[in-house]
């Protein structure tokens, strides 16, 4: 049985509200503990970069507590946030070199493996090159200048890539302290002087420092203190400005020793104390057996044993604390582990790239294949085409011969009905003469005393004459059939007004006739021939000053 009670429905919709109120409250408090979160990250994170050049322990603390946050509050809810795991590595970056500095090469290698594997992960390129030169810092303290120059150049190689200025003015630093230690003080002395005049060019105090820091090194190494001394005060001097106390503590380091080696101790342990002061202030125990040991020898050389002893003392404890065996096999372990996952995920990259090299190569054989099939098609057909083009030109150019041929044969045959013509005409004209020269004998006949002798004259004349004729014709009709019929055909197309006896006195004239023998071939005067030569020369355009025979015997 259900009752209808009005309280009860009045309580449901009260509890209904309050449901409501306390869900949203709730999501509130997780929406504004996530927002508390992401601000306390970054405050510490600013914490640390403000703090790392001046207490570098402090920051170290900024930045380990920033870490944690993201570790277990933020990336435990949201594993692929890339705002704060690009966050992390950055935080990884400075911890590690924090960590390198305190000689905990452990934690150092740890972080910044972690660091370069996050930002593979995400994609990230422009801050890469900082992991891999700290990454090669890390090698270069561990006294291994092979994998520290291997991982220099492959951060300079990213940091030139993405124009990451300020990486490459330290990456320059880097490298003169890489030849610095391999004794190449000319190399070394070269990088040094590029970092600090690249750093200057982009307005980068802290990489002019770092470069001064080198610069008085290689000086050092020359022994030539006063340079090293003038060096290492402009590097104090940037420092100062910047707050840098790390690069402070370099400065009066490297004044200490410059000092020492020229036989001013006082000086030097003033500077050494204030190198001393920084490190112990910063709390980086790395370099504490280092200071400590400086000290020891500028009190020795003031003959204060006493103190020098001391500060030997402190020297060789702290030297024993640093040198840590166990510490020393398991960065070993950790360092091969890390090789040899680095070449597992390259030689599965190798053997991906390996396929497509092995797909590529089978595509580009097929390709080739396929090309040089076409290409034999092609030449088969293109000879064919050839050797047929070449036939049927050759046959068009035999059907032209032929023609050409036929075209001779025919003039032939017209200058030969030509000669006919000349031969019965010479016929003719030989009968003529011989009725002529009955006549005339018989006039000689019928005639007595003078007459008789004169009419023998004239006969022996005539006789005479016509022999000359003969003789003179028969030379002409040799020397004529030496004239190619192309003559005559070239001259009629190149001057078609010229008529017949114009080409027949060509012919004359290319056979080196004179006038008197043309005169005698056509039975007229020489004055006729003057004239006809005139008139042809005027046909055949020819000019005052051109030869006529030259004309036709080159023609």
């Amino acid at each position: 049985m259900i009752f209808n009670c009005p309280y009860l429905s009045l309580i449901h919709k009260k509890f209904d509200k309050i449901s409501i109120c306390l869900i949203v409250l709730l999501f509130f408090a997780i929406s504004v503990n996530a927002q508390n979160d992401s601000l306390q990250v970054e405050s510490l994170y600013k914490l640390g970069l403000k703090n790392l050049r001046i207490t570098p322990k402090t920051a170290s603390l900024n930045f380990e507590k920033a870490l944690k946050i993201i570790n277990e509050n933020i990336l435990t809810k949201d594993a692929n946030n890339r705002h704060f795991l690009l966050r992390k590595a950055l935080i990884l970056d400075q911890l590690s070199y924090d960590y390198r500095k305190d000689r905990d090469y452990i934690l150092s290698l740890k972080s910044i493996q972690e660091s370069i594997k996050i930002k593979e992960s995400i994609g990230e390129t422009f801050t890469l090159p900082n992991t891999y030169r700290v990454f090669g810092g890390l090698y270069q303290h561990k006294k291994d200048s092979t994998k520290a120059i291997h991982l220099y150049n492959k951060a300079m190689k990213l940091a030139k890539t993405y124009n990451n200025t300020k990486e490459i003015a330290y990456l320059l630093s880097l490298y003169a302290r890489h030849y610095y230690i391999y004794k190449d003080i000319k190399m070394g002395r070269k990088y040094a002087q590029e970092a600090y005049d690249y750093s200057d060019s982009i307005g980068y105090n802290r990489g002019k420092a770092f470069a001064l820091n080198f610069l008085s090194s290689y000086e050092r190494y020359k022994k030539n203190y006063t340079e090293v001394i003038k060096y290492s005060k402009q590097d104090l001097e940037l420092s100062k400005a910047s707050n840098d106390r790390i690069g402070m503590e370099r400065g009066f380091k490297s004044l200490g020793y410059a000092y020492r080696k020229l036989k001013q101790p006082k000086k030097a342990i003033y500077y050494y104390e204030k190198s001393l002061e920084l490190v112990q202030e910063m709390e980086v125990e790395g370099l504490l057996a280092n200071r400590y040991l400086s000290l020891s020898n500028a009190h020795s050389d003031l003959k204060q044993h006493e103190i020098a002893f001391s500060y030997y003392r402190l020297y060789k404890r702290q030297q024993i604390k640093d040198l840590n065996i166990k510490s020393i096999k398991e960065f070993a372990e950790l360092d091969a582990k890390y090789t040899y996952d680095r070449q597992k995920t390259i030689d599965s990259l190798q053997i991906i790239e390996k396929q497509k090299i092995k797909e590529a190569k089978i595509l580009e054989e097929a390709s080739t294949r396929f090309w040089k099939l076409s290409t034999v098609m092609i030449t088969v057909l293109g000879l064919a085409f050839t050797t047929i083009f070449f036939i049927l030109r050759r046959k068009r150019e035999q059907v032209k011969l032929g023609k050409l041929q036929n075209e001779i044969l025919q003039k032939e045959i017209n200058y030969k009905k030509k000669d006919l013509k000349h031969l019965a005409l010479d016929i003719t004209n030989n009968k003529e003469w011989a009725l002529i020269l009955a006549k005339q004998l018989d006039n000689v006949k019928s005639a007595t005393g003078k007459k008789r002798a004169n009419e023998l004259i004239k006969l022996e004349s005539e006789i005479k004459n016509k022999i000359k004729v003969d003789e003179t014709t028969e030379d002409f009709h040799n020397k004529i059939e030496v004239l190619s019929s192309s003559f005559y055909e070239k001259l009629k197309n190149d001057f078609p007004n010229l008529t017949k006896n114009d080409i027949r006195l060509c012919s004359l004239l290319r056979l080196n006739m004179d006038t008197k023998q043309i005169a005698t071939l056509q039975n007229i005067n020489p004055s006729s021939v003057k004239m006809n030569r005139n008139r042809l020369r005027k046909k055949l355009n020819l000019l005052p000053s051109n030869d006529l025979q030259e004309f036709l015997n080159n023609y």
